[in-house]
């Protein structure tokens, strides 16, 4: 069974790292892209200005997904670092148990007799005390890569549907002519009159 916890561990991190490279590199073809989709039309300048939202979207999607793996690194870290003091808590309460407690008067023998546990039991507590803020570090390291995540993801769906969005709803045209709105002309709009001059 501890095998197969491990194996699907390991699966299961090794599917984080695709999403993060996948995301990352996505955002990062997306920009590329859209610049290379603008220098190719007659005016990349307005096509760059109409496209500014995508590049931004972009650029927040590979910062999201480079911090997203910053945090989870340090997730892992910090969860090595509650397992490591949480082991050696239980080694010193477990060495604890074994030693017994002298009562003896005057009181000043008893502490004498006693020193080398009471030692063992405030490391104990520090290795506690560590082991609980790692824990408490590892949690918000997790719900920032969370965030960062899903920040990426809708940075790099956005970045694709702005664009999409504005020409397939909105009549919107990657090309324009002076700095005008960039907005379709209709096909037939002086057929009308040039059928009426003949």
């Amino acid at each position: 069974m501890q095998r197969v916890v491990q194996n699907k561990s390991v699966e299961s991190e090794a599917y984080k790292k695709q999403l993060h490279i996948w995301l990352g590199v996505g955002s990062a073809g997306g920009a590329i892209s859209m610049v290379s989709l603008a220098t190719s039309l007659p005016d990349p300048s307005s096509t760059l200005v109409f496209l500014q939202l995508s590049l931004w979207s972009f650029l927040v999607g590979v910062v999201g997904a480079g911090a997203s793996l910053l945090f989870l690194s340090l997730r892992a870290d910090a969860l090595g670092e509650h397992y490591a003091a949480a082991h050696n808590r239980d080694q010193l309460n477990t060495a604890v148990k074994v030693i017994p407690v002298v009562i003896s008067s005057p009181q000043r023998l008893a502490d004498d007799a006693n020193q080398e546990r009471n030692i063992m039991i405030e490391k104990s507590q520090k290795e506690h005390n560590q082991a609980e803020r790692a824990w408490k570090f590892s949690r918000w390291y997790k719900g920032a890569w969370v965030i960062s995540l899903s920040v990426s993801a809708a940075a790099f769906i956005f970045g694709f549907a702005w664009p999409l969005t504005q020409i397939s709803f909105f009549e919107t045209s990657l090309y324009c002519h002076e700095n005008a709105k960039c907005t379709q002309e209709p096909v037939n709009a002086d057929f009308s009159g040039a059928q009426q001059e003949q």
